[in-house]
């Protein structure tokens, strides 16, 4: 069994008009939804074995975050990747970097954009746990965090419809405190 995560970058900050799209960093709110997220996590055991993110200040910003935390004090304990092709990725892409992945990793982690992060997770998910897939359907917000579980032994295997979204989360559904 394999366990795909998707993660949409937290909420930015646009107060710039003269920053580019690709160095917008997180705002505010996108930093709290940061902590909930990472504590949401940790208390799941989220570890992936392999993180590929987008080298955009957001994402990069959002995996940092999460390392903290993830990690248990040891950064180094989980592989990230900063991959270029990822940066406002379709979800054609987006499934050539998930068959590419290593057998060994049993969980990937995708951090990335949308709207090709929200329509890969579609694309992914057969079934779903509970209105998982309704809510997925009606918004991947950022700070949006979709598990999706797939009954195949090796990434290469990873097919459109094949996964079962077992969970998806968004900040607003966690508690601060």
């Amino acid at each position: 069994m394999l366990r795909l995560w998707l993660l949409r970058h937290a909420k930015s900050a646009w107060d710039d008009p003269e920053l580019d799209d690709f160095a917008r960093p997180l705002s505010p709110r996108g930093k709290k939804a940061c902590r909930l997220l990472a504590r949401h996590m940790a208390e799941r055991n989220i570890s992936p074995g392999l993180v590929l993110c987008s080298p955009a200040t957001r994402t990069r910003q959002t995996w940092e975050r999460l390392q903290k935390r993830l990690s248990g004090g040891a950064p180094d304990r989980i592989q990230a990747r900063f991959d270029p092709s990822l940066y406002l990725a379709e979800p054609a892409a987006l499934l050539a970097l998930t068959r590419a992945a290593p057998t060994d990793c049993r969980e990937l982690m995708l951090i990335g954009h949308n709207p090709g992060l929200e329509e890969f997770a579609a694309s992914l998910s057969g079934s779903a746990a509970g209105d998982a897939l309704d809510r997925l359907a009606e918004k991947f917000p950022t700070g949006g965090l979709a598990e999706i579980v797939f009954p195949a032994k090796a990434w290469a295997q990873v097919a459109p419809k094949a996964g079962f979204l077992a969970s998806f989360v968004v900040p607003a559904q966690l508690k601060d405190g």
